[in-house]
């Protein structure tokens, strides 16, 4: 037979080839990438720790900035606490289960992004699925026994799949409660009648209850999809407080209710794969509520892991409407503080009752924002990206400290007046950046140009300076050698400040040196500088290596200026800057053979002249020594200066045949060197050395999780056991100014109870609820004189002293099932 020649038409054939993320030169970013998959697999609990894994965090500071000063990227969308981002949480929580991937930028990150000068958060939510899919699981500890049952309950339940039409569900519940929110691994007293000796693991008043429903939607619209999201997120906690600890009904609470809308439109243009152009429209609600005082009734008890009733606070309606002149007397229900009568002690001494501190804290910000981004390619060597942004946003805010008391000079303390705002500030922004590829060389070139407009309410004490300016270049360039890539990057980055220090401020901290601060309408953006050189490879094909240097220069950042000798006649200004330095190195070995690692290890030295706001500015100078030449300003270490730090984690499976079949581990170990602090004489006003001169020792601790799978019922699943801190070391987080030790010593113990003697000493008489019957040594039916009155106001304030916040958690252990289907 004869072969005859035929043209026949095909469809067209997409071959998608994913660069390698380590070698791909077109990516310059410091990216640091974990999972949904992965946070599921490792013994961690929230998208913030899985971040803090990532070589250069300390907690939630990123290379030595404050807290605050990182960005948090949502499915292409900013999210930020504006108002308070510096002290306050972000507001939201977003459930891992609903993750494809998080990861953290430090370096050049895109001229799309702004509001940060320390780093990016990066969090991508999964679509829905082609079919119906669910995940249950319950984690608790509640069966284990005394010293391992910290009250902790947690459900976490997830579905996803189609509704027909095309449209398709995603939809989470994260709930979960503890008996101790926030345990500490204190060492348990030494007086027996101390109750916390017979359960010294559980801190009275100090539970939280947390909730987060989320839910995403993704529909047709004509050839485009739409996507919608919408997420709240509710964290209540009871704080302890040690002067209450004989009286929780009076010690503190907070509530913080975040809600997050958004939607998002793409449209693509053109059918041309080398020149084509998208576009992506994004628009965000985002709506955050803060509340910290007194409890105005007991919380409601806790279903399981779901929280109870939303908590109440005393002043809350005043709060809300901002009533400053309500509040220049003492707000109704609150009582003044008694010195408590229900210690096993009895004296008048240290444990307060009968009322409050008289706190009243509430902030509320919204924001309405508006994303375009444009992406145009360029042909083969070349790609563009344009675009902007424009937030609406609203901001109120109330303080009223000791509002027991009217506003005025009292008999013991002034009472500052509350303070109020409510003022809508506007920020917006237009970026462009373009990548270019020339043979074995990769350029991006980045423009950002950002303004902020406090629009301040009226009367504001200072002269608004009006709309706020910074441009923000970055530039990057980087090339392929053998089997490594070459980055070298430099960019500006800017933020506005916490809408917080535009207005005034009181509080009732007195570490903080005074308790009023004057706002400022004119602040302008905080910024840093960033140079970095980063060499990556790949010497196998299931091993990376990454090696970053970094020089940060910060400079305009908040803090406390004072304008005379009253530490409350400071206002906030962009008076502070500082200097950050360090190597980060990044081993990894794919999970391949049933066993993966990831070892990160981070040097850093980061210096300035404060490390928060609310610090008074010092400006110590270095003796001349007759020299005519003036001292330049001197930096200090900050609190986040953390110069070492060492993270391995590690992760098998058992892929033979056997009883163990299946079965999956992960651990993670963390060395951390101590982080600075100050020492002060006993009264606090005179250092001792230079500000952060002096270190905390070391920190470790060993994580691990074992699952092992199971089928019931037709259902697949596992029961895993996740351990925290699993040797229970000890780590100590901070110490006492005056000594440097956990504790005060016994010369400070001898003279807080000599001071209280000196207060009270009058005898307690058998009648008196303060009486104590194994105190009175002779039987006369009296405490009197020093010889039994002393030993009790001496434990009184061994009692009172006890450095509990001083360590930090110990081992935690939960029990989990999970089931799919």
């Amino acid at each position: 037979f004869e072969l005859h020649q035929h043209a026949v038409a095909v469809d067209s054939i997409l071959v998608e080839a994913k660069p390698d993320v380590i070698l791909d030169p077109l990516a310059p970013q410091d990216l640091q990438r974990i999972t949904g998959e992965e946070i599921r697999r490792l013994p961690v609990t929230t998208v913030e720790e899985a971040v803090a894994l990532s070589a250069g965090a300390v907690g939630e500071s990123y290379r030595g900035g404050r807290l605050g000063e990182q960005a948090f990227v949502l499915d292409g969308l900013g999210v930020k606490n504006q108002v308070d981002a510096s002290t306050g949480p972000l507001g939201v929580r977003i459930p891992p289960d609903l993750l494809t991937e998080a990861s953290l930028v430090t370096n050049a990150f895109s001229a799309r992004y702004g509001q940060a000068v320390s780093g990016l958060i990066n969090v991508v939510t999964k679509d829905p699925g082609d079919e119906w899919r669910s995940r249950l699981a319950y984690e608790t500890d509640r069966p284990l026994w005394n010293g391992w049952d910290y009250g902790i309950d947690r459900v976490v339940a997830t579905t996803n799949g189609p509704l027909g039409h095309g449209i398709g569900l995603l939809a989470a519940v994260d709930a979960d409660t503890r008996l101790d929110a926030d345990p500490v691994n204190a060492p348990p007293p030494t007086d027996p009648r101390d109750p916390r000796t017979a359960s010294p693991w559980l801190l009275p008043h100090n539970g939280g209850q947390r909730l987060t429903v989320a839910a995403k939607v993704t529909a047709p619209l004509g050839r485009q999809t739409i996507r919608l999201f919408g997420l709240r997120s509710t964290d209540q906690r009871l704080l302890f407080d040690p002067a209450y600890k004989y009286d929780g009904a009076f010690a503190p609470a907070q509530r913080v209710r975040g809600d997050l809308v958004s939607g998002h439109l793409q449209r693509a243009f053109g059918n041309n794969s080398v020149n084509p152009m998208t576009l992506d429209l994004r628009v965000g609600w985002f709506d955050r509520e803060f509340l910290r005082g007194s409890l105005s009734q007991a919380p409601a008890a806790a279903f399981g892991p779901f929280p109870g009733a939303p908590f109440h606070f005393l002043g809350e309606d005043l709060a809300r409407a901002r009533d400053t002149a309500g509040a220049m007397a003492a707000v109704p229900a609150f009582t003044p503080p008694a010195l408590s009568e229900h210690t096993p002690w009895g004296v008048p001494a240290f444990f307060v009752s009968s009322g409050s501190r008289g706190e009243i804290a509430w902030n509320r910000f919204r924001e309405l924002r508006t994303q375009l981004d444009v992406t145009l390619g360029g042909g083969r060597d070349a790609d563009f990206y344009l675009g902007g942004e424009f937030a609406a946003q609203h901001v109120e805010t109330f303080q009223r400290v000791k509002a027991y008391l009217p506003v005025g000079v009292s008999a013991t303390d002034p009472v500052p007046p509350p303070t109020a705002s409510d003022f809508r500030p506007h920020s917006g922004a237009v970026y462009a950046e373009t990548q270019l590829r020339v043979e074995d060389l990769a350029f991006t070139f980045g423009l950002r140009y950002d303004q902020f407009d406090p629009r301040p309410p009226a009367g504001a004490g200072t002269q608004a300076a009006g709309v706020q300016r910074s441009i923000n270049p970055r530039v990057a360039v980087s090339t392929v050698l053998k089997n490594a890539t070459f980055v070298a990057s430099v960019g500006r980055f800017s933020q506005p400040p916490d809408f917080q220090y535009l207005v005034d401020a009181s509080f009732d901290d007195t570490l903080r040196t005074g308790r009023f601060r004057r706002g400022n309408p004119s602040l302008g953006f905080e910024a840093a500088v960033q140079y970095e050189f980063s060499v990556r490879m790949r010497p196998t094909a299931i091993t990376a290596v990454r090696v970053n240097l970094y020089v940060k220069r910060l400079d305009g950042l908040v803090a406390s200026v004072p304008l005379g000798l009253d530490p409350d006649s400071a206002i906030f200004g962009n008076g502070d800057f500082g200097t950050v330095k360090g190597v980060e190195l990044l081993l990894e070995r794919d999970i391949t053979r049933g066993w993966g690692v990831r070892a990160t290890y981070a040097l850093m030295g980061a210096t300035a002249t404060a490390t928060n706001a609310f610090q008074i500015l010092r400006r110590i100078r270095i003796g001349t020594l007759g020299d005519t030449i003036f001292p330049a300003r001197v930096e200090f270490p900050l609190d986040y200066d953390r110069r070492h730090a060492i993270t391995v984690v590690g992760q098998g499976r058992v892929t033979r045949k056997g009883p163990f079949s299946g079965l999956e581990a992960a651990a993670i170990f963390r060395y951390n060197s101590g982080l600075p602090y100050t020492r002060t004489n006993a009264t606090g006003d005179t250092l001792i050395g230079l500000p952060n001169s002096y270190r905390l020792p070391a920190e470790k601790t060993l994580d691990l999780l074992v699952r092992r799978p199971l089928s019931v019922g037709g259902l697949s699943g596992g029961m895993y056991l996740d351990v925290r801190n699993l040797f229970n070391w000890r780590n100590l987080e901070s110490v006492r100014r005056d000594t440097g030790t956990p504790g005060a010593d016994a010369t400070t113990i001898q003279r807080w109870a000599q001071d209280a003697y000196a207060a009270n000493p009058s005898p307690i008489p058998y009648e008196s609820p303060r009486y104590r019957r194994w105190a009175d040594v002779n039987g006369d039916g009296y405490l009197a004189g020093p010889g039994e009155l002393m030993p009790l106001y001496l434990a009184a304030a061994r009692d009172f002293g006890q450095p509990l916040f001083a360590y930090g958690p110990p081992r935690l252990v939960r029990l989990g099932v999970e089931f799919a289907f």
